[in-house]
């Protein structure tokens, strides 16, 4: 996840500065310092001096252990709930625990999810508009675009329940009876006890195995043919497949620093969600439940659940529906039955879009837009090399409209010559929009640079490729941020226009060049 640094004053500060917030929690956040092995929990704090880069390794040795039981790897599924508030791709992350980056999704979680969350989440800087969030973290490599979540959408996941170990923003107490900092006991002078630290340890879901984002306000054709109707969206995606943060070698604390730069955990052969404990797999030792709500449609008849398979897994599971459409709430109660097996087989996941609505609607007034993307002048490459390192080609875009992402390719060799030619980056978003609605494009960028080369591999296989000190280097140069852009059409025209648009990136690094254009068809 991306590095924020935090400083409070005290414990105490940052809980009367929760308080007073009035953040409704329903029970009291679990205590950070309990993430410490000093005090049973799973994670190693660094020293208070750090005189070499080893002293940073005990950091990510794990950069993840469960909230539980965390000086062992092996964890049961939590479930939480809660609506998104931020959704993006890091850029950041420490290469040697990752395939690849990952997405990340705040939430805010429901009141009686609440006790989930750690002091550490409600320290002032980790507030997303004054309120405490838990972050959903899933390598892009394993998790698809089209069920990442957008802003306002309401979201159900289930998986591991951890602590960042790797960001423990800490606030020095002093040792017994001195002035003298510390983190931990481990701290000089040896034989004082170190008093009033504090720990910023951040429980997130961390690898997610299933999550479900659900949203209000779509629309789309409930049949092959015919014309759309408001609908509720439920992107559905399970999978075992949790990159490093999901994986027994890459998670497991290591004794000494050889193990820790060294450990043969590539290519990723444990996923913890398919090891047994207890008998059964995390990933079939529940089903994964949720509710896909009904839009408010005056005068609506004959509900439907229509399910659009994705095909990413060998053995899906079956979904079972429940119908509840008597009171003011109709909906649909939806349970994957991971735990069901298929003729002689356990599932192995799980991927379908589904589409709540009503067969028979009152006529909605809808527009079938499509946004469609030409490509990008490349302004600035942003690919300045360090003395002794090569800077890799490629870009990173990703862009959603109206909440629905993709990764927009064809921007993988982009070179420092690039600079001020067209790249093409065929992409193209299809909705149907309420006639009052509005169009909002986002999309993000950033320029590949020496880190991406040591995804995937262990620490010590990067060494020995570039040397100790270039390697250390080739891990300080992170990805440039070559801007966003964002963009919103309004009824009733929404940006259609027969001119492509093009738009600057917030840091000017690059100018986006798109189309909006009107579909015109029995859906609309």
């Amino acid at each position: 996840m991306m590095k924020r640094r935090l400083y409070a004053p005290s414990l105490g500060a940052v809980l009367a500065l929760w308080l007073s917030t009035g953040t409704a929690v329903a029970a009291d956040p679990i205590d950070s310092n309990s993430a410490l092995s000093g005090n049973g929990g799973g994670c190693y704090s660094p020293p208070i001096v750090q005189a070499s880069p080893f002293d940073q390794l005990p950091a990510v040795n794990p950069e993840w252990a469960p909230v539980v039981n965390g000086q062992v790897p092996f964890s049961a599924p939590v479930l939480v709930h809660g609506m998104a508030v931020d959704s993006h791709v890091s850029r950041e992350d420490f290469p040697a625990g990752h395939v690849r980056f990952d997405q990340n999704t705040d939430i805010a979680l429901d009141p009686a999810d609440a006790h989930l969350l750690a002091t550490g989440n409600l320290a002032p800087s980790n507030l997303v508009g004054g309120v405490p969030v838990m972050e959903l973290e899933w390598e892009t490599g394993s998790y698809p675009a089209w069920a990442w979540a957008g802003d306002g959408d309401r979201i159900v996941a289930l998986g591991r329940w951890i602590f960042d170990c790797g960001h423990p923003d800490p606030i020095p107490g002093h040792k017994a009876g001195t002035s003298i900092p510390c983190l931990t006991d481990s701290d000089p002078p040896a034989g004082l006890a170190c008093v009033g630290a504090v720990f910023n340890y951040r429980s997130e879901m961390h690898p997610p195995q299933a999550v479900a984002v659900i949203r209000s306000g779509k629309a789309a054709r409930l049949a092959d043919t015919g014309r759309a109707v408001p609908v509720t969206q439920a992107d559905v995606f399970v999978s075992p497949d949790g990159g490093g943060a999901g994986d027994a070698c890459v998670v497991t604390h290591k004794r000494s620093v050889d193990e820790i730069i060294g450990a043969p955990c590539f290519p990723l052969g444990a996923p913890l969600a398919l090891i047994p404990a207890g008998g059964t797999s995390p990933l079939n030792s529940t089903d994964f439940a949720f509710d896909v709500p009904l839009p408010a449609v005056a005068g609506g008849r004959n509900p439907v659940l229509r399910v659009i398979p994705h095909p990413t897994t060998p053995v899906p599971a079956n979904l079972e529906v429940t119908p509840h459409l008597d009171g003011a709430n109709p909906h649909y109660h939806v349970t994957v039955r991971m735990t069901q097996p298929m003729g002689r087989h356990l599932p192995t996941g799980f991927a379908a879009t589904l589409l709540a609505g009503w067969q028979q609607a009152p006529a909605s007034p809808l527009v079938h837009i499509r946004v469609a993307f030409d490509g990008v002048v490349v302004n600035d490459a942003l690919k300045t090399p360090l003395p002794g390192l090569g800077v890799p080609a490629g870009w990173k875009m990703e862009a959603n409209v109206n909440g629905e992402w993709q990764e927009v390719g064809g921007l993988g060799a982009v070179t420092a010559s690039s600079a001020g030619q067209f790249t093409a980056t065929p992409a193209a978003f299809d909705m149907f929009v309420p006639r009052s609605g509005a169009v909002t494009l986002h999309a993000d960028a950033a320029s590949g640079n020496c880190v991406d080369t040591m995804f995937g591999q262990s620490l010590l296989t990067d060494l020995a490729r570039l040397g100790f000190q270039l390697g250390l280097e080739c891990l300080g140069a992170i990805e440039r941020d070559a801007g966003s852009v964002e963009v919103s059409f309004a009824a009733p025209k929404f940006g259609v226009s027969d001119v492509p648009y093009e738009v600057a990136s917030s840091t000017r690094a690059y100018t986006l060049r798109f189309r909006v254009e009107r579909v015109e068809d029995a859906g609309s």
